[in-house]
């Protein structure tokens, strides 16, 4: 392509798509399982609300660094502009932050309790007047976990709709950019929502499997959750794989200008990531892994085979590895590409 090219956004900003889509991804599973059961699934459920806030909350950093002036950031949530998808972005990542913790505090275990603790607080400092004051406050009385619990079911239903929101926003907020072929694919949100979905089943199974997330669950109750990630995962998998050629085909369907910018992973400089990264190790190899785990239970109602942390430890590493390369890909091929105007 013609021109001199321009590195604007660094890889903070893959950073940030990558592990925004892990909160958004971990909180829509998490909320998918507290719908498809709470008892059966309370594990994952509780893995996923824990996981949910906090790598947003690293993902918003590397975004705000990335800025040229990052301490005027919080300008973009003085005034909402609805025609602005920056600005629709901003107030949507607020919420989706706001009601993350919601969903974060509401699965603690009883001993966190914000009136426990303050309780706890007054009885160790009972000179401090804030602590005086919060025993007894009334809105500190309605934060009660009795009170609370009452919600989970409301905070589940507006999670997954904002969580999906979310995931389908890093595709958008880089497909606003007219300019730049590369990322002006219809399939790229989707893309996008498919890869923060199997990052989202690939954290919690890490936790749960590999980090002993489950430790103290009955094998029955740890075989109902690993079918439920895996399935999930599997079906992702097969859907991520079609929207990638999806992509692959629109892109050359399209303009000149997209046809060209395609060739930046068909036989271009990122052509070995991509297929290698992306589609290999983030994509066909954990399908693999998949249908080898699942198809015997499925097909021939066999007992699923015994669990590997390692191995799941390794294939989680890989969907991890290849949802991040996806996004650096993405940014950094986005950003060669060039509007052809011949």
């Amino acid at each position: 392509m013609d021109g001199k090219v321009f590195i604007f956004w660094n890889w903070s900003v893959a950073v940030y798509l990558f592990i925004a889509g892990v909160s958004a991804g971990a909180f829509l599973v998490s909320t998918l399982a507290y719908f498809l059961g709470v008892e059966k699934y309370e594990r994952i459920i509780r893995i996923g609300a824990y996981i949910t806030p906090f790598p947003l909350l690293l993902g918003l950093l590397c975004l705000i660094y990335d800025l040229e002036r990052p301490h005027l950031f919080w300008k973009l949530l003085v005034k909402f502009q609805p025609s602005s998808v920056m600005s629709l972005g901003s107030w949507l990542l607020v919420l989706f932050s706001l009601l993350s913790f919601l969903h974060f505090y509401l699965w603690l275990p009883v001993r966190f309790e914000l009136l426990k603790t303050i309780l706890y607080l007054y009885s160790r400092f009972p000179k401090v007047k804030l602590f005086q004051i919060l025993q007894s406050a009334p809105f500190v009385t309605r934060l009660s976990r009795e009170n609370l619990i009452r919600i989970r079911g409301w905070v589940a239903f507006w999670g997954i709709l904002l969580s999906a929101a979310v995931g389908i926003y890093t595709g958008i907020l880089l497909g606003a950019v007219v300019a730049r072929p590369f990322w002006n694919s219809p399939v790229l949100p989707l893309l996008f929502l498919l890869s923060a979905i199997k990052t989202g089943t690939a954290s919690i199974l890490l936790a749960g499997f590999f980090l002993k997330g489950f430790q103290g669950m009955k094998r029955e109750e740890i075989e109902d959750s690993r079918l439920l990630l895996q399935s999930i995962d599997l079906i992702l998998m097969v859907f991520s794989i079609i929207a990638v050629f999806l992509f692959i085909f629109g892109m050359y369907a399209s303009t000149k200008s997209s046809a060209e910018a395609v060739k930046l992973i068909m036989g271009g400089e990122f052509t070995l990531i991509f297929w290698g990264l992306v589609v290999g190790m983030g994509l066909v190899f954990p399908l693999v892994v998949g249908v080898q785990e699942l198809a015997p239970h499925f097909v021939k109602t066999r007992e699923l085979r015994e669990h590997s942390p390692w191995m799941t430890g390794v294939v989680t590493a890989s969907v991890l590895l290849g949802a991040f390369m996806l996004r650096y890909v993405v940014v950094y091929a986005g950003q060669m590409a060039q509007v052809i105007w011949s």
